[in-house]
């Protein structure tokens, strides 16, 4: 009876919503003329699993705000019931590194000197572009 009990629990699937867009978190953005190229992370998400639904850059005379929305694109893997009742007496600890998008972005003029700021104000490292994507970010960092 008990093995019944077991096998029909971990045979039973709980169903799991999609997931919805999220903000971006931009690290860095590179730059070269009016394109932009921004770094979106996310704290949990790989980076096989995140497409950028959304970016906009909202252009001053001294600054450009950028946003970017995404979305976990992977599907979801379903919990058995003994895995969620697994999970409900010893949660795990999730450790991850996260993913990044590469956006690209067009201006209406160059950049220039105008700082670039995240959607709550933050300023943005800029970067610009010197040949490949590795050579253009040990630049940065010096």
């Amino acid at each position: 009876m008990l093995a019944v009990a077991i096998s029909m629990a971990a045979s039973i699937r709980e169903s799991r919503p999609a997931e919805p867009p999220f903000n971006g978190w931009i690290d860095t953005v590179e730059v070269e003329g009016r394109a932009l190229i921004l770094h979106a992370v996310s704290g949990t998400n790989s980076t096989e699993c995140l497409k950028a639904d959304e970016a906009e850059a909202a252009e001053s005379e001294t600054s450009v705000r950028v946003r970017v929305v995404l979305r976990d694109v992977c599907p979801r893997r379903e919990r058995t019931l003994l895995e969620k009742w697994r999970d409900e007496f010893w949660p795990r600890a999730y450790i991850g590194t996260g993913g990044v998008v590469f956006v690209p972005v067009t201006l209406d003029r160059p950049l220039g000197r105008r700082k670039v700021f995240d959607e709550e104000g933050r300023e943005i490292r800029v970067c610009p572009i010197t040949g490949s994507r590795l050579k253009t970010m040990q630049q940065c960092l010096k």
